[in-house]
């Protein structure tokens, strides 16, 4: 929820224009994950701790839990696109774990890789929103 560069503002836009497409568009799996990205999205900034040279931990358990419902959904639906979404998420996660253990890794690089994964994922949803939608005007919903 911060709105202070270019890059926030854009990322901002997009992913409401995604999550609103899969709400609108989507089927079950496609609303759940939606919503779970807009509580993410809420959550995170509100874990943020003022010294970035530090693991965000806070971040990370959003991250891990939002992980968590991916995974779910990829085991338990037949959707392809979350095994991408979930794949994509799990590297958000091992790279909150690398600046965790190598204090090496810059800040730069670990917020960076963050925002790539965050981006695949929002990819992801978004062909899980078109796939579903395109089902549904083809007769193949399932009503899920």
């Amino acid at each position: 929820m911060v709105f202070a560069t270019l890059a926030q503002q854009t990322w901002t836009i997009l992913m409401f224009l995604v999550s609103g497409f899969a709400l609108w568009r989507g089927r079950g799996p496609e609303r759940v994950i939606a919503l779970a990205n807009l509580a993410a999205w809420i959550l995170t900034p509100l874990t943020y701790r003022t010294v970035l040279l530090d693991p965000q931990w806070g971040v990370f358990i959003v991250d891990a839990m939002f992980l968590g419902v991916l995974v779910w959904f990829a085991v338990t639906t037949d959707r392809n696109w979350l095994l991408f979404a979930a794949a994509f998420q799990l590297l958000a996660v091992v790279t909150h774990i690398a600046i965790a253990v190598d204090p090496g890794v810059r800040t730069l690089a670990y917020f960076r890789a963050l925002v790539i994964w965050s981006y695949l994922v929002l990819g992801a949803l978004a062909i899980g929103a078109r796939n579903a939608h395109r089902d549904r005007r083809a007769g193949l919903a399932d009503g899920t």
